[in-house]
């Protein structure tokens, strides 16, 4: 048989707030207070048409039953009863009505509409049969006890045809709702175990994938990073995959080279979908410390609601490298400490050779001495030039490049907080030196402007050539310092009073280090500020006699 739809329910208090929490409940006083309303409407109906129904002892006795049967309806806790006590509520009703149609011909006989609909929605089939038997016995008692005449006695049997027809469809109904609602239930509980299955392969997979050491990101067509593991955050020095500021880590072409442009980094790269193998790359991270990296790309396979990525794989071949290194100038300083007594040994024996009082046998031994040193000596000289490092490189660096990388670089930081970034750069702004730590002096400079001007300020960036000299000047619109703590600016650790009230990060080194840098390349720093109005910083370098492209 089946019940009305209740679940298993811990035991509740008394509380009418209580008790409506409870499905079972809140549906018996549904169906209990739809059936008492009607009946109220139809009573004030019948007082205002035909008062004299009233009279009538069995009607007015239906009525009380009916609102006796509402009243308990609203007391008893349904929730603590079997759904057979629950059936108790409906055969009431059925005694009500008939009383009530017993008085009035029949007329209201319509009202066990009610009560078998709500038997047909909530139990099987022999409970219908069985509220329609109760009816049939009624209408059966009825008709003995009273004169009905033919046409009262087709209006019931109407009646009784019409409910047993409504009863049967709303049972057939009832059931194919009750075996889909099962069906649904039971897909429901199967989706729940396939997504609980594929939680927990999603999560073994992302412990898998951040317990690698091969730094692993995933890169849509837009540059933007779908995913990365630990290795690469680590590596990269971002909290999170959809860090959107530049990261503060950088690439090089080469140790101690030129930062790749914004069109040449990895990331760059692999949203274009080129696909290349071991590409060497030099990384300087946020510790000043340098990582050769050996980087890869594959292509992921993508569904057709998923847009197509690229993998990144980045290997840190740093020990391997400095091992080799290290290798390589072990074997030049043996190979350089042994060429010295090695070359004593074979001066010595080319002198005893020069003497004619030897025995022929000894002279045939020492020419072999002279041979094997020999040999030795072109093996020693071959190992050191092998060993030999690479003469150093041209030291031309174009000011013009690094400060446009620079701000490149700063780009997204600056759009993040509504800056304006003004750019005039010439072009072929040779100077001698080190594109390295040039890009660390251009870096401070541009990145202290981002960091204290305020949000919709302007930061302009010139560079040019004046008088022989390369002359780079960066104006901010920021919060500006005092006059005081403009002329200790170049003191190490020291933050002025209004970078310290910002509640912006900093050690106070920034253009310590930076004038350091400057004066290393022959320039000269100048540092202008006013409290509120913005600072501006230029540096003066020495122009590169150009004679070609530089390295």
């Amino acid at each position: 048989m089946a019940d009305p739809p209740t679940p298993e329910v811990p035991p509740r208090n008394d509380g009418v707030s209580t008790r409506w929490s409870d499905p079972r409940t809140r549906s018996i006083w549904q169906w209990q207070l739809v059936l008492a309303v009607a009946v109220a409407a139809i009573a004030a109906v019948i007082v205002l048409l035909t008062p004299q129904t009233f009279a009538h002892p069995v009607f007015i006795l239906g009525v009380l039953l009916l609102l006796l049967v509402s009243a308990l309806t609203l007391v008893v806790p349904w929730d603590r009863f079997s759904h057979r006590t629950v059936a108790l509520i409906p055969g009431l009703d059925i005694m009500a009505i008939g009383l009530m149609a017993s008085a009035s011909d029949g007329l209201l006989a319509i009202l066990w509409v009610f009560p078998i609909a709500w038997v047909s929605t909530y139990y099987s089939l022999p409970w219908l049969v069985a509220a329609l038997c109760a009816i049939a016995a009624i209408l059966v008692t009825d008709m003995l006890l009273t004169s009905l005449t033919p046409e009262q006695t087709v209006q019931l049997l109407v009646v009784l045809l019409a409910l047993v027809f409504i009863g049967v469809t709303i049972t057939t109904g009832s059931r194919r709702t009750r075996a889909f609602s099962r069906l649904l239930e039971r897909q429901f509980a199967q989706l729940e175990r396939t997504l609980r299955r594929v939680e927990a392969q999603e999560k073994r997979a992302l412990v898998l994938f951040n317990s690698v050491d091969t730094a692993l990101a995933r890169v849509d067509g837009r540059g933007i990073i779908r995913g990365a593991n630990d290795a690469y955050q680590r590596l990269y020095s971002i909290s999170d995959a959809s860090h959107a500021h530049p990261p503060a880590a950088v690439e090089y072409d080469g140790y101690r080279g030129e930062p790749l442009p914004p069109h040449d980094t990895m990331i760059a790269r692999a949203a274009r979908g080129e696909i290349f193998a071991d590409q060497r790359i030099w990384l300087y991270d946020t510790s000043g410390q340098w990582h050769a990296l050996d980087v890869s790309t594959s292509v992921v396979a993508s569904t057709s609601d998923e847009p197509e990525v690229t993998l990144l794989t980045i290997r840190d071949v740093t020990a391997a490298v400095n091992a080799e290194q290290e290798k390589k100038t072990l074997t030049s300083v043996v190979s350089h400490e042994l060429r010295n007594p090695l070359t004593s040994i074979v001066g010595h024996v080319d002198l005893l050779l020069d003497r004619d009082d030897l025995p022929r046998d000894v002279q045939e031994k020492l020419a072999v001495v002279e041979n094997a040193g020999q040999r030795m000596q072109r093996l020693i000289a071959s190992v050191l030039e092998k060993n030999k490092p690479a003469p150093p490189a041209a030291r031309v660096v174009d000011l013009g490049r690094v400060v446009a990388a620079s701000v490149d670089a700063f780009g997204p930081a600056a759009q993040t907080e509504q800056l304006t970034v003004e750019a005039a750069l010439e072009r072929d702004l040779f100077v001698t030196g080190d594109a390295f730590r040039l890009r660390q002096a251009v870096d401070n400079i541009i990145g202290n402007a981002v960091k204290y001007t305020p949000r919709g300020g302007t930061i302009r960036v010139d560079a040019h050539l004046v008088d022989g000299e390369v002359r780079l000047a960066v104006t901010d619109t920021g919060i500006g310092m005092s006059t005081t703590d403009v002329d200790r600016v170049f003191e190490p650790y020291f933050r002025g009073q209004t970078a310290r009230d910002s509640g912006m990060p900093g050690t106070g080194l920034g253009m310590v280090i930076t004038r350091e840098i400057v004066q290393q390349h022959g320039g000269q720093l100048s540092f202008t500020s006013a409290l509120g109005r913005g600072t501006t910083v230029v540096v003066h370098l020495a122009a590169h006699e150009q004679d070609g492209a530089p390295e």
